[in-house]
């Protein structure tokens, strides 16, 4: 069944790999992101790639009048989540960056999904969730223990939609 799906930080590497195959399974993609890591022009490759070009808009998560603007205009099915700073070295050094982009970012994204009345999201964690797990392969019953700043920055987001789901179980 064709859906329309919004890809946050959908110019990033795997945000653009999930784009290119979510139109190869013939889905409506369109891809915000505020460019910090990656380019516009990634939606060019896509396009390349894929044959067809997704809906664009360099939004940052953390500007709710955009994001409520895109929700009001576009009917989305489904938000993938890839937005976020990612770098466990510069999230010791800049924790309040993390903590503002990654979790508040992302709790202004989770209130305009609802408020447009979409619930359904594929976030992408992290194994640093786990902090040093005491052996390997990670299971996803492993206790949660975040040793840092981006760590604990996923952990929390997991812990919001946790908590968003339990509250409504239209998430």
């Amino acid at each position: 069944m064709k859906q329309a799906i919004l890809i946050t930080g959908g110019t990033g590497y795997i945000g653009s790999h999930t784009a290119v195959e979510l139109m190869a399974a013939d889905h409506d993609v369109f891809i915000i992101d505020n460019l910090a890591n990656s380019k516009a022009s990634v939606v060019d490759r896509i396009e390349r790639i894929s044959g067809k070009r997704p809906g664009f808009a360099q939004i940052d998560i953390r500007d709710r009048s955009a994001l409520r603007s895109l929700l009001s205009k576009h009917r989305f099915d489904a938000v993938i989540h890839f937005a976020g700073l990612k770098s466990v070295g510069e999230s010791n050094a800049k924790p309040l960056e993390y903590f503002d982009n990654n979790v508040s970012g992302s709790v202004v994204l989770f209130e305009c999904m609802t408020e447009a009345s979409v619930r359904t999201i594929v976030f992408s964690s992290s194994a640093t969730v786990y902090g040093e797990p005491a052996s390997v392969p990670i299971r996803e019953d492993f206790p949660l223990s975040a040793t840092n700043p981006y760590g604990r920055t996923k952990l929390m987001i997991e812990d919001i939609l946790r908590d968003a789901a339990n509250a409504d179980p239209g998430w």
